[in-house]
Formats: structure tokens, C-alpha cells, sequence
């Protein structure tokens, strides 16, 4: 196994899974701009009601998205530069995947003008992605569980 490649798969998949998480900062941004400007929005009560909680399904529909994608990738491979290839696609998916209720706040304050519900999704986001982070330590682990990595 070589350490290096390892390092730098890992120090690569941190890096895309932090801009990915800093996207979530930047939709707050976007909703407190458009609080300060008067934004109105597109669907009244009760549409959007039924908005609201689709949008929120779709947030917490994250939760089942993750879990299976993260089934899918955990599968041993067969050599070590593939093991860590999935470990790094594995990372970016999840960094993605966490992103899905940041978008739905974002889309949800756009229709609705619901900001309390836009913050709780983002913080759910925020949340998801503070738990799914790439670890190097549980890089390490998985990998000696495949034997591809000794101490």
C-alpha cells in the first residue's frame, strides 16, 4: 500500500467534500439577501404548505440516499489503488448526497419564504455533512480491513 497515494486520495476527497459543505454557507447568504431586499414568494398557503413538506421529505429522503450509496461503495475491492479510488468517489458522493436538503432549503425559501424552515434544512445539511466528512483514520480502518494497509 502506498502511504502516499493514500494521503493524497484523502487530502483530495477533504478538499471537494469542504467546498461542497461551504455551499451551504453560501445559500445563507443567498437567504439573508434576499431577506434584507423583500424577496416575496412565488406560492401562498395552502401550495405552500404542500411545498414545504416536499421539500422536506426530499431533505430527510437524504438520509436513505446516503446509506445505500454508502452500501453500494463499501463492497471490497480488488487491489489497493481501487479501494482507495472508491473510498475517494465514495467521499464526493456523500459530500454530495449531504448537500441535497441545503438545495431544498434554498429552493424551499424561494417558494415559500418559509426562513425558519430554510435554516433548520440548512443546519440538517450542515450536520450531515460535519458526520459524513472523510476521516483519514476511518480511510486507514477500512483499508486494513481489506488487508491493503498495515500500521
Amino acid at each position: 500500500m502506498d502511504k502516499a497515494a493514500l494521503k493524497k486520495a484523502y487530502f483530495t476527497a477533504a478538499l471537494v467534500s469542504a467546498a461542497i459543505t461551504m455551499a451551504i454557507f453560501f445559500y445563507a447568504v443567498v437567504g439573508e439577501a434576499l431577506l434584507r431586499m423583500g424577496f416575496k414568494p412565488v406560492l401562498q398557503p395552502p401550495a405552500s404548505y404542500a411545498a414545504k413538506y416536499l421539500l422536506y421529505f426530499i431533505g430527510l429522503s437524504t438520509l436513505l440516499l446516503v446509506k445505500l450509496a454508502g452500501a453500494r461503495l463499501a463492497q471490497k475491492q480488488p487491489t489497493p489503488a481501487a479501494a482507495i479510488k472508491a473510498l475517494t468517489t465514495g467521499s464526493i458522493v456523500t459530500a454530495a448526497l449531504c448537500e441535497l436538503p441545503g438545495i431544498a432549503a434554498l429552493i424551499l425559501l424561494l417558494l415559500t419564504g418559509f426562513y425558519p424552515d430554510f435554516y433548520l434544512l440548512l443546519a440538517f445539511s450542515a450536520a450531515l455533512e460535519a458526520y459524513h466528512f472523510p476521516r483519514l483514520s476511518r480511510w486507514e480502518e477500512r483499508l486494513r480491513g481489506e488487508g491493503y494497509y498495515e500500521r
